[in-house]
């Protein structure tokens, strides 16, 4: 894979949300298959102990850029301090996530949501695509979840923004190939990082698999343009295929429904 990777995707690499959970593990394989890295997060101090890291081990480049994409045309300041670099691969692994009772949560947290994982989503994989499509090379990999493809309620406005970039991506990945880029999208389940771990939910007593940010890494970067959709864990796979095509919508809401109504704390 490392060589795969360096050879379609170098010499750059963005990934955003790069200092944690999945966007960390990716930004570790991208440095180990000898790719140079920009990392965008808010923290600017886990920006700078992350880039030491990876030079240090690795011996690549790596830049970051302090960004917080809630805020009205952050996903600018990424435009703009990426400008001077030949970036092959784009990687958004950052998202917001919001839950409980729709109507109990503040609506400038939601479009705070909404700003991070749609608009910013938007407005970088369109400028990103439009380089990648005039140099005819280059990667996209989006990061949605299966709640992006499924019903899942007390995360409805997060569910319905990843089934945004959900269909985005499938439907950019035929617009794209046509310039030799790839477009892929990362679907994963409960995984195990800081977001999991605020949700609220004991997702130990669901029937989804909790996987580690460096097994979905290695699987996403292993289906990258060899896969439109990458649902990493055979369980996770199996409850993506009964939701879409065994159970009903009806059913699939209620069970989702209870499921959630049994194991979130937040509604205790």
């Amino acid at each position: 894979m490392t060589n795969r990777l360096a050879n379609k995707y170098g010499p750059w690499a963005l990934v955003i949300g790069g200092t944690s959970g999945i966007g960390a593990a990716i930004s570790e394989e991208l440095a180990q298959a000898g790719i140079n890295l920009i990392i965008a997060a808010r923290s600017r101090d886990k920006l700078a102990q992350t880039a030491f890291s990876l030079k240090r081990r690795y011996n690549i480049d790596v830049h970051t850029i302090s960004v917080d994409l809630s805020q009205p045309k952050g996903y600018q300041e990424i435009i703009d301090n990426t400008k001077d670099y030949d970036i092959g691969l784009f990687v958004p692994s950052t998202a917001l996530e919001n839950n409980g009772r729709f109507t109990d949560i503040n609506v400038n947290d939601e479009l705070k949501l909404l700003q991070v994982n749609v608009v910013s989503v938007y407005a970088l994989t369109h400028h990103f695509a439009k380089q990648m499509k005039q140099k005819k090379r280059g990667g996209i990999l989006l990061v949605t979840s299966l709640s992006g493809i499924m019903p899942s309620p007390y995360f409805s406005n997060y569910a319905g923004s990843k089934a945004y970039v959900q269909n985005l991506g499938q439907s950019l990945s035929w617009e794209m190939k046509h310039y030799n880029v790839d477009v892929s999208i990362l679907v994963p389940g409960p995984t195990s990082t800081p977001m999991l771990e605020g949700t609220g939910v004991d997702f130990s007593k669901t029937p989804m698999a909790i996987m580690s940010p460096q097994t979905v890494a290695k699987i996403a970067l292993n289906g990258l343009g060899r896969k439109v959709v990458i649902i990493p864990g055979m369980k996770n796979r199996v409850m993506a295929f009964m939701l879409k095509y065994v159970m009903s919508t009806k059913k699939a809401i209620a069970m989702n429904g209870k499921l959630m109504e049994k194991v979130a704390n937040f509604l205790q």
